[in-house]
């Protein structure tokens, strides 16, 4: 395919699609006519010598071509996008626009409820959208911008090449159990920690945590009962089971004193690490700086209170 013969707003139209999976959502996304649509689906199907998309149970499906263009296709309409956003200053009085950021139940109540709170107070049109981050980092959301920041517990050797983060908090852990817990009523020991039945908090499914790692560097494991991806989950049910738990003290709110005995751990665990992660492609986007700069705010406001 020769690119100077090709019309650009083609992308557009295979971006739509991507998007729709419908011949008349994509025309109504771009405003189009729907013979408009029919038309530029055409001249795809023309340029790449393929159907791209095809009918099946009800919806326009992508052939394998289509897939193999897909991320190279949206990644690109990303970035013109990009440039289109960084050309116009980034007005908050003003904006309206939606933010999507990945993250847990935890982190968005550290961090997510105060940037709402200091929207709200402001009066701002700004949207907030927080979908639950299934990956431990999805890079491909990330690169087509389908995703704006990802707000993570996670090391940084292993965020990749094209993605750019930093450090927002860290802090230490401490063990929950309920009140009057019968295993620690002479305090907290290593062999009564692994005698219990723990929780784990498990974000992507792994059946073992940092904590094991530690355990099996003294030839020590824990007998894990229970796991589920929600930290505040594992708090609540702490209160209400003999289930024990190993979370971040940030965790644990003044409300949860009332409901649970907290320990140091009996073994010396290195301290999480949340970090804010974007792609490196949207460096400039300056909506996406106000954003990342806020978030810096709240995490010094976090920091100097722990």
């Amino acid at each position: 395919m020769n690119l100077r013969q090709f019309d650009q707003n083609l992308w557009l139209v295979l971006d739509a699609l991507y998007q729709t999976r419908s011949v008349s959502e994509a025309a109504e996304l771009l405003s189009l006519s729907q013979s408009a649509m029919s038309h530029a689906l055409k001249r795809l199907r023309t340029a790449f010598d393929d159907p791209l998309f095809v009918r099946q149970q009800g919806e326009m499906k992508p052939t394998k071509k289509a897939l193999m263009i897909q991320p190279l296709a949206q990644q690109g309409v990303a970035l013109l996008n990009q440039v289109a956003s960084s050309l116009d200053t980034f007005e908050i009085d003003t904006s309206n626009r939606q933010f999507t950021i990945a993250t847990t139940d935890f982190i968005t109540q550290l961090f997510i409820f105060p940037l709402l709170a200091k929207l709200s107070a402001a009066h701002s049109s700004i949207k907030i959208k927080i979908i639950e981050l299934e990956s431990e980092l999805p890079i491909s959301a990330l690169a087509i911008n389908q995703i704006d920041l990802v707000l993570t517990f996670n090391h940084a050797e292993t965020l990749g090449s094209d993605i750019e983060y930093t450090s927002l908090f860290s802090g230490d852990y401490r063990v929950i159990s309920r009140k009057n817990h019968p295993l620690f009523e002479n305090g907290l020991s290593l062999d009564r920690y692994v005698q219990a039945q723990h929780i784990l908090v498990s974000p992507w499914g792994q059946e073992y945590g940092s904590l094991d790692i530690e355990l099996s560097k003294i030839n020590t494991e824990r007998h894990i009962a229970a796991i589920t991806p929600h930290l505040m989950q594992a708090v609540s049910l702490v209160a209400t089971s003999d289930l024990i738990a190993t979370v971040p003290t940030r965790a644990i709110s003044s409300t949860d004193h009332n409901l649970i005995d907290i320990y140091t751990p009996p073994i010396a665990l290195p301290q999480y690490r949340l970090y804010m992660a974007w792609h490196r492609a949207f460096e400039l986007d300056p909506g996406l700086n106000w954003l990342k700069k806020e978030l810096n705010e709240i995490a010094a406001i976090a920091m100097s209170s722990a």
